[in-house]
């Protein structure tokens, strides 16, 4: 397929497919008859082979590979109209963008409600596609796949910017009424903690945490019977059993509000860590890109500071 045998005006018309996800609706955005949209779908179905729209029990649908040209797409024509347009200010109010973020569950539950909340106010039009961050992250940016990567970081490709977000430590999320706790007046001693069955919450799937190296370092270990990538779902494990979480103490504070838990210092010495912001050198000098991850700072510093 060669660019110069494809009509763009397609392109245009495939944002507003997919924004949609109605032919209707599509022709509407556009000010064409359905007719007209309906005739542009035929032609993008021939031009890439792919259904683009499927029909389905909760409306039209876009398909897999219609999905990984959303965001290139939509950026694309964005791009485009400011380079036409160059002097042109960029206006959130009236922008339409759809930004890819790749980010933990820790992450999304702590800061996502304030950049959802801060966007319906300043950027209606703009749309974020929330993904977890998993082990290719860094390659998802650099691949154009994603805009922003929000995570613990350790080195980071030369090409790549980042910003710290905010800090936090570690906590131990545990029954009120934990037999430990009851013997123990409260407290969560370290004997106590190695007696307890525990919870790991890892991003692989395999591998020890920050805790469980110090306690290699100091020849202890702890029984882990459960490992999840996910921050929600410790919480009812623990709420209903004698297990003990160490997830960071935003979120636990937080889980530990609805659900009558405790939350209590790790029987160890471990240092706080940062959760920062990174994106690739492909959009850092893109306007629209700029404002959103200033915006992002700006809540994190407001909200989590």
């Amino acid at each position: 397929m060669n660019v110069r045998d494809i009509d763009l005006n397609l392109l245009v018309f495939l944002d507003a497919l997919l924004r949609e996800r109605s032919v209707t609706k599509a022709a509407l955005a556009m000010d064409i008859s359905q007719p007209a949209m309906s005739n542009a779908l035929r032609r993008l179905r021939k031009l890439l082979g792919d259904p683009v729209l499927v029909r389905t029990a909760s409306g039209m649908q876009p398909t897999d590979r219609a999905l990984k040209l959303q965001r290139p797409v939509r950026n694309a024509l964005a791009q485009l109209e400011t380079a036409i347009a160059p002097n042109r200010a960029f206006e959130p109010a009236t922008a339409e963008r759809l930004f890819t973020v790749l980010i933990t569950d820790y992450a999304a539950s702590v800061l996502m409600p304030h950049v959802v909340s801060s966007l319906e106010r300043e950027a209606p039009n703009i749309a974020l596609n929330i993904l977890g961050a998993g082990s290719d992250a860094i390659d998802q940016i650099e691949r154009g796949e994603a805009d922003f990567l929000v995570n613990r970081f350790g080195k980071l490709p030369a090409n790549f910017h980042q910003h710290k977000l905010w800090s936090d430590r570690m906590a131990c999320l545990i029954r009120k009424d934990h037999p430990a706790l009851v013997e123990a007046d409260g407290e969560l001693t370290l004997d106590a903690f190695l007696a307890q069955k525990h919870i790991l919450i890892t991003q692989t799937g395999v591998g020890l945490s920050r805790i469980d190296e110090v306690l290699a370092d100091a020849g202890k270990s702890r029984q882990i019977s459960v490992l999840t990538r996910h921050y929600q779902l410790p919480r009812e494990l623990v709420a209903n059993s004698d297990m003990i979480v160490a997830l960071p103490a935003r979120i636990a504070r937080y889980q530990a509000r609805h659900l009558g838990l405790a939350v209590l210092d790790p029987p160890v010495e471990l240092p706080a860590f940062d959760i920062g912001i990174a994106w690739g050198a492909l959009d850092h000098h893109d306007v629209a890109h700029r404002w959103l991850r200033e915006r992002i700072i700006a809540i994190a510093r407001e909200t989590l500071s």
